[in-house]
């Protein structure tokens, strides 16, 4: 057998380039994203199989986990997971910039209404009835982190650890009002008998919810934007979104 010492130089260069490419193949083999809700939920529900045939028309097997809010941000911001389920359109504006190695996917993925949630008759319209209730909203929702202190002293904003611990706060009187998205809302306070207490006061706005990628992957992001595009054309998109639908029904 030919010692390895004595391959030509440019054989050599082969074997390393080959080398590289096996290893990147392997590294796209399978993408990895996280999110701050747990996968059962509606959100994720959707947003999940979008992403899994995306990348499968792609050549790449997806993989989805859930951790708490800002440990996923970590993980995904420092690429030591490859994406975000999902952040608000204008993310990197209300996160005042802190994450600037996510790039969006260019391709919503759904749009979702906050809500507020009381336990008592408050009326609630615009962001300044507020005032003078105690909030509570899941931690790691930048919009919320930025818009509730232009209305309410910190001492009246209370970061709970996810969306069930804040209807629960909100369940047994330790805040008046809590602010979490409407359709998550309902499916908690349908979930728990716990919450029977609860009800839906009002919607606030509409959300666009987009995924994001790190930015070693800038490239497939902008693939995956395009794969997405071209299933809300041939309606496989509108099919998931509609059996999601039907589900949470």
């Amino acid at each position: 057998m030919q010692n390895f010492l004595s391959f030509k130089p440019w054989y050599l260069s082969l074997l390393v380039f080959l080398a590289i490419a096996s290893a990147s193949n392997q590294t796209l083999a399978e993408i990895t994203f996280t999110g701050g809700q747990p996968l059962h939920q509606y959100q994720p529900s959707i947003i999940v199989p979008i992403l899994t045939e995306a990348f499968k028309r792609n050549g790449i097997k997806f993989k989805a986990l859930h951790h708490p809010s800002l440990r996923s941000l970590l993980y995904s911001s420092t690429g030591f997971l490859d994406g975000e389920l999902h952040r608000i359109y204008d993310f990197h504006k209300v996160s005042g910039g802190q994450y600037p190695d996510l790039i969006r996917i260019e391709s919503k993925m759904l749009t979702v209404w906050l809500a507020v949630f009381a336990t008592k008759k408050i009326k609630f319209e615009t962001w300044a009835d507020l005032k003078g209730h105690t909030v509570a909203y899941s931690r790691g929702r930048k919009n919320l982190e930025k818009t509730l202190p232009q209305y309410l002293p910190a001492d009246k904003i209370i970061a709970a650890n996810n969306d069930t611990h804040a209807f629960k706060m909100l369940s047994e009187g330790s805040v008046d009002l809590v602010i979490s998205e409407s359709r998550l809302g309902d499916d908690l306070l349908e979930a728990y008998s716990l919450f029977s207490n609860i009800t839906k006061i009002n919607k606030i706005y509409p959300t666009r919810i987009y995924s994001y990628m790190h930015k070693k992957h800038q490239q497939l992001a902008a693939d995956i934007a395009l794969t997405i595009e071209q299933m809300k054309e041939d309606g496989s998109y509108a099919k998931i979104v509609e059996t999601v639908n039907i589900t949470f029904k």
